[in-house]
């Protein structure tokens, strides 16, 4: 039986937020979102541990930039036969966990798109 760890929902993001890397400069596929974190797809493993600061860039320009921890990196398999990494990070420094920080506006934006 699988038990849920999570304190709020993921948010299916379907392509609405482009994710980057600041302190890497890099592109980033953000494949969900809840209060607590994201999940990425990159080209390279991420060292768990590791902390980094993420921008998130909605189509209407609406933005945020969000510190968070790499808390796992796994290998997948695409469709396709490529390989990418899946990356679990949560968020640290948000200002309110129920929902009225900064990451929930931004998720209140995405849902309401």
């Amino acid at each position: 039986m699988s038990h849920e760890r999570r304190r709020s929902p993921r948010v299916a993001i379907l392509g609405r937020v482009h994710g980057h890397v600041a302190t890497l400069d890099v592109k980033v596929t953000v494949r969900d979102m809840s209060l607590g974190g994201l999940s990425m797809e990159t080209a390279f493993a991420f060292p768990v541990g590791a902390v980094h600061e993420f921008r998130l860039l909605l189509g209407d320009g609406a933005s945020v930039e969000l510190r968070g921890r790499v808390v796992h990196s796994s290998e997948a398999t695409t469709p396709a036969g490529g390989r990418v990494y899946v990356t679990g990070v949560q968020f640290i420094d948000d200002d309110a966990a129920d929902g009225a920080g900064t990451v929930g506006n931004f998720l209140g934006r995405i849902t309401d798109a």
